[in-house]
């Protein structure tokens, strides 16, 4: 009996350093039957040239620059080779983690024929051998949508296989930050046949240029204003309203920035498009307060407590 097809699907941007080893780790796998797609982001390294290598030596990788028609970023890389790709089987990985050997071998056998996705554990590394976990998977917990949502729950993009004909939607390709929570946010809402696996069955890389210090406050708003957006007539009540508790502390907590008119004026047209008109006077009138003073969190409080 021919085993089924496991696509693992790789977007890259300038990651010729590190992406050998990544490939290296697939090459290993217990599993045979996989083809590897790497899209890569315009890099300007000699990523093209170490994938060809690796094509030279075995067929299963293939790789895909990016077309112009598509955004650039890596959620764009991750649809373009979900377009491409051939597997019952999918499973998104990043350019800089580790598979470990029997990775694709245990998911397989786990993911039985009335489950969608398996979802195994994951070590965090770092270059001095230090070792964590990027979430603490408590498997009590029922995978819902509210659950993940509210961070009870939670995975990195490389711990899930999925059944390809579970997919029914596309990664944002608007995202620059949150690019997994948000996928996978909206894809329990069209499945919950899934499992926890116990086993740590891939190595996650932290080192300088996976760690984004940075993220700023502006961009978490957009974050979860396209998580209510993409989850349209699926967001219920308690999620609308978590969301919008976070994007008014955001912009509070945004005071100082630079950018504080943008973000009150996307908070303002956030809260109408939900009809949170008592919210809307008490934030419209610490913005007032704000800009007089520097002062007003009591009524930011009022705008938390009437959504």
């Amino acid at each position: 009996m021919q085993e089924p097809l496991v696509s693992i699907i790789i977007p890259t941007y300038n990651r010729a350093h590190l992406l050998g080893e990544t490939l290296d780790s697939i090459c290993s796998q217990t599993y045979h039957n996989w083809e590897c797609i790497v899209v890569d982001d315009g890099s300007i390294d000699h990523t093209k040239a170490l994938i060809d290598s690796y094509i030279n030596k075995d067929k299963r990788f293939h790789y895909y620059l990016r077309p112009s028609s598509f955004l650039k970023g890596a959620n764009s890389c991750r649809n373009y080779g979900f377009d491409k790709c051939n597997g019952k089987f999918l499973n998104w990985f990043d350019s800089d983690d580790l598979m470990l050997p029997d990775n694709l071998q245990l998911k397989l056998e786990a993911l039985t024929p009335e489950l969608d996705f398996v979802i195994a554990n994951s070590l965090n590394f770092d270059e001095a051998g230090n070792k964590s976990r990027p979430y603490f998977l408590d498997l009590d917990l029922l995978i819902t949508p509210e659950n993940f949502i509210t961070g009870k729950i939670g995975w990195i993009t490389d711990d899930a296989l999925l059944r390809k004909e579970s997919i029914k939607i596309r990664f944002n390709e608007n995202l620059r930050s949150g690019q997994e929570y948000n996928f996978f946010s909206r894809y329990l809402f069209y499945t919950t046949k899934g499992k926890y696996l116990k086993e740590d069955l891939c190595y996650r890389r932290i080192h300088k240029e996976s760690i984004n210090q940075s993220t700023s406050l502006q961009l978490l708003i957009d974050n979860e204003i396209y998580l209510l957006q993409d989850l349209g007539y699926f967001a219920s009540s308690k999620i609308i309203k978590r969301s919008l508790k976070r994007i008014i502390r955001f912009s509070y907590e945004s005071k100082k920035s630079s950018s504080l008119r943008q973000i009150q004026l996307k908070v303002l047209r956030t809260l109408r498009s939900y009809k949170k008109y008592k919210s809307i006077w008490f934030y419209s009138n610490w913005i007032i307060l704000n800009a007089v003073s520097g002062k007003g969190y009591i009524f930011i409080k009022k705008a938390i407590s009437k959504l």
